[in-house]
């Protein structure tokens, strides 16, 4: 449903900041298939099949700090699992140890649009960037594959997808809870 935007805190540092520690998972992530799939990004191409059926929470700490900040991905957000190209696919796969990482990455490069006043900015995006890299090491993602995805999301069209615009972000969830797909209707 284009024009919903669910509630959620400002997600990004305001403050300057080195390193990412102490990242955990909080709460465990809950997909729901889409039966009739999604008009998402990229010129109203369908590529997101899944949404988020339950808010998806981390923490974090920045530069050693002894408080937990919190990012909570939205329940209804829409996604693709991990934006990972068909040519890498036999590298790193959509599903893996690295999916929730991608989730949490998938939102912070589109939270911007619905933060008051944000825009797209270079300091949030190295932010989304290097937590989900943090969130990789966390979930045990192997020293190779992290790296490979790390310079993937770093360099190359990174950017261009981060300041994307993207109307299709999210979902009202009584939207899709009554959603059967017919090919698995359990």
């Amino acid at each position: 449903m284009e024009g919903y935007v669910p509630d959620f805190d400002n997600p990004y540092p305001d403050v300057e900041w080195r390193e990412i520690t102490a990242f955990a998972y909080v709460d465990p992530l809950i997909l729901r298939r889409n039966a009739r799939g999604l008009v998402f990004r990229r010129n109203k191409e369908k590529d997101a099949d899944y949404i988020l059926a339950e808010n998806y929470r981390v923490k974090y700490r920045l530069d050693g700090e002894n408080e937990d900040r919190f990012i909570t991905a939205p329940q209804g957000m829409l996604t693709d699992l991990a934006s990972v190209p068909a040519i890498g696919r036999g590298i790193v796969g959509k599903v893996g140890p690295h999916l929730e990482a991608s989730i949490v990455h998938d939102f912070l490069y589109i939270a911007w649009h619905d933060v008051e006043g944000r825009g797209a900015r270079k300091a949030d995006r190295k932010f989304a960037d290097k937590l989900m890299r943090a969130a990789m090491s966390a979930a045990e993602v192997n020293v190779f594959k992290r790296g490979i995805i790390y310079l993937a999301v770093r360099s190359f069209v990174g950017w261009w997808v981060y300041k994307e615009e993207n109307a299709h972000r999210y979902r009202r969830p009584p939207d899709f809870e009554d959603e059967v797909d017919p090919a698995n209707p359990t």
